[in-house]
């Protein structure tokens, strides 16, 4: 397992929220809501990869049709 260094303040931030949810520790709660994040911006990585390959086939589509110029 790799460890992260993150600054003492959110340490402490951290550790007071774990005793008002169901985690078991700081580690495991840092770990979801890492895990939440990383998830996050993946999809909206993908979300845009996938709306510009459709921007590029509509494009090209309009292209065929004489609609634009190349």
């Amino acid at each position: 397992m790799a460890e992260l260094s993150i600054p003492d303040d959110l340490a402490e931030r951290i550790d007071s929220r774990v005793d008002h949810t169901e985690f078991e520790s700081s580690d495991a709660f840092a770990t979801y809501v890492l895990s939440e994040v990383v998830t996050r911006a993946e999809r909206e990585i993908e979300i845009t990869e996938a709306s510009d390959v459709s921007r590029d086939g509509v494009e090209e589509r309009l292209q065929s049709l004489g609609y634009l110029e190349e």
